[in-house]
């Protein structure tokens, strides 16, 4: 139930709830702050700016199932320019919250007892980590201190005129947000999460809609037409006309200073349109910046976008590659120390590719920050092609800083042109991109689909032909090489085989006969019947052979039409120490392959030969197989498959080393 008083300054009625500790009179700006008795004049608040809320006075919404009024407003300045919002949620069970509002996002909280003893604000460092044990783990995103410029309605602190505040901001992940509040004693101990606006549904106050359309002015300086697409954000316009720096605050323009701008080239003009990604945006700004390496400079060009939700992201260009920028909460990326090189998030791996000082060279168009010219923020760049990950950290005049994140992907030339619908063809890009993707990953990965699919289709034949080829033996004997030589070692009782069929003898020599000269040995084997003509045929030759070699010079005969397929097999097996190092050479068994041959009976004619009179073994072994899978030819099908995947690798391979030449974390320094 509220208390009714009147104003100190002007009688006007004042309104105070449970919980309210100051009140702002809507007639005469006085600062009344609750008492006993009466309210006592504590001064008087500038003019609201006008920030372009959607948000406004006596607004009543739910939020968790409870009821609440937008009851209050304090203005706060930024160290680097600028106000912000915050609201006072007065809730239905006496409770307050606080719902904090810039750049178009929204941040509910609520007092909360810490568990311990919260950090002092000169350990605290923006990027840095800070541990309140059951309160979590959190990351510093900001730590500066906040000027008191006005007020309305009513306030559940004791704000005071000019006032300076320090406090810290907190980054949790999925979007918790928290803040300590350095104003009082003990600190105070914010905690809460980034919300839609929607998720309060509001109603009824004073609210009025964010101003849309472009709000056409002149400039101070020079006259020239400026229009201003988010007059309600904007804080710095730089002229394009003329070069004036200008400030930008209820809607009008002051001069602030006059630059002097560098030479610019730009894509995109002020005010150009277009769709990407699917979403309407505005380029309402253009931005040079510039880094330093090894006494080289590098600059580059970013253009503000806004979008048709009144957000901003960032259109950069670095000689021809492009890339589209948006903010990332730091909780939501881990801790990157200042030697790290690798970081595991957002379901990838980012690799450390520079860390540069970027300054601000040139500023054309409207800009929600009081940018300055010479302005410098250090910048460390992870990447994940084609994304990349960026970090910030800048300080703010009289002390603190903070650190923002940033995600980009990387865009193609033409995805720019077709968006805003530009004339002519983009110039291609020159060099390397820091995350531009890697054209030959992408071809490989196209040709992924193929190469499995010819996996697939090769693993399918070769598994027919497995099952079709029934590997039978139509043929294995023993050949004792000694019977085949007549002279070199008598057999007794032995038919000795003179190029005569096996089976058959040859005629006794008459008596008195000189001996003869031994012969070439042939073997004949007995007929073999061949009922399959589609299969294929293999001869195998095996021969213990030590430091020495036989060959086989074979024919199978066809019986009916005395065609022959001949073949050649060769046992060579050498080993020996040399240098005190053993090596072999050669092999005791070899294998030929026949085509099919047609249905009938069949012949194996077989010579053996070898160096000098005696045999360097005692027997060979013979075997005739039909049906046998041959993976030569499997294995050739696979390795040209494979071949085209291994041939792509080395261009893709290339491409890596040559962006990493570029990277101040290049393989070689590692």
């Amino acid at each position: 139930m509220s208390t009714l008083a009147s104003c100190p300054s002007c009688g006007a009625a004042l309104s105070f709830r449970p919980g309210t500790m100051v009140a702002v009179c809507t007639y005469c700006k006085a600062l009344a702050a609750r008492r006993d008795r009466d309210p006592e004049l504590i001064g008087k608040v500038a003019d609201l700016v006008d920030t372009g809320s959607p948000l406004g006075l006596g607004s009543s919404g739910t939020y968790a199932g409870r009821g609440f009024t937008l009851a209050g407003r304090v203005q706060l300045k930024h160290p680097l320019g600028g106000v912000w919002d915050e609201w006072y949620l007065a809730l239905d069970d006496g409770r307050w919250g606080w719902l904090a509002e810039a750049q178009g996002r929204f941040y509910l909280t609520f007092t909360q007892t810490p568990h311990g003893a919260l950090p002092s604000v000169d350990s605290l460092q923006a990027g840095g980590p800070v541990d309140l044990g059951p309160d979590g783990l959190w990351t510093v995103g900001e730590v500066s201190a906040a000027t008191f410029h006005s007020a309305e309605g009513e306030i559940p602190w004791a704000v005071e005129p000019g006032a300076t505040y320090h406090y810290a901001d907190l980054s949790g992940k999925n979007g918790a947000f928290a803040t300590l509040d350095y104003g009082e004693d003990p600190p105070l101990f914010f905690l809460g999460r980034e919300i839609p606006l929607a998720d309060l549904h509001l109603q009824g106050g004073t609210r009025k809609p964010l101003k849309v359309g472009t709000q056409n002015l002149n400039c101070p300086k020079c006259g020239g037409a400026l229009a201003l697409h988010a007059p309600d954000q904007t804080q710095r316009v730089g002229c394009p006309s003329c070069g004036s720096l200008l400030t930008a605050e209820n809607g009008k323009l002051a001069f602030l200073k006059s630059l002097k701008q560098p030479h610019q080239e730009v894509v995109l003009p002020l005010g150009a349109e277009g769709f990407l990604k699917g979403e309407k945006v505005t380029c309402i700004g253009q931005l040079r910046r510039s880094c330093t390496i090894d006494g080289l400079p590098y600059p580059w060009t970013e253009y503000l976008l806004l979008d048709s939700h009144h957000g901003f992201k960032w259109l950069e260009e670095s000689e021809g590659h492009w890339s589209l920028a948006t903010a990332v909460a730091p909780g939501d990326v881990p801790q990157a120390s200042e030697g790290q090189r690798n970081l595991r998030t957002h379901g990838q791996d980012w690799r450390r590719f520079q860390d540069v000082q970027a300054v601000v060279e040139g500023v054309w168009g409207e800009f929600y920050w009081t940018v300055e010219q010479g302005e410098r923020v250090l910048v460390t760049e992870f990447v994940a092609p084609p994304r990349s990950l960026t970090r910030e950290r800048q300080s703010h005049p009289g002390g603190g800083e903070e650190v923002n994140w940033s995600l980009s992907t990387y865009l193609e030339p033409g995805e720019v042109w077709s968006a805003f619908k530009l004339e002519g063809a983009p110039p291609p890009p020159q060099g390397i991109g820091s995350f531009q993707p890697n054209p030959h990953r992408a071809a490989l990965s196209k040709s992924a689909l193929w190469i499995v699919g010819a996996l697939g289709l090769l693993l399918i034949l070769v598994m027919v032909e497995s099952v079709t080829h029934r590997n039978e033996e139509l043929f294995h004997r023993q050949i004792d090489l000694f019977e085949l030589t007549p002279g070199l070692r008598p057999v007794a009782g032995a038919a000795v085989r003179r190029g005569i069929p096996a089976g058959r003898s040859a005629a006794p020599a008459p008596q008195g006969a000189p001996a003869e000269e031994p012969q070439e040995p042939v073997f004949f084997s007995d007929p073999i019947e061949i009922k399959d003509g589609h299969q294929n045929l293999a001869v195998t030759l095996s021969a213990p052979v030590n430091n020495n070699w036989i060959e086989l010079e074979g024919a199978l005969v066809s019986e009916t039409t005395g065609v022959a397929e001949l073949f050649l097999l060769e046992s060579s097996y050498y080993h020996g120490v040399d240098g005190g190092e053993s090596w072999t050479e050669g092999g005791q068994t070899e294998t030929v392959f026949l085509s099919a041959v047609p249905p009938g009976s069949y012949v194996l004619r077989l010579a053996p030969q070898w160096n000098g009179k005696i045999p360097p073994v005692n027997a060979i072994d013979v075997q005739l197989r039909q049906g046998v899978m041959r993976w030569l030819y499997p294995g050739l099908a696979l390795l040209a498959i494979l071949l085209v995947p291994l041939i792509m690798i080395f261009p893709m391979v290339s491409f890596e080393g040559r962006r990493w030449q570029e990277s101040m974390y290049a393989p070689k320094s590692a």
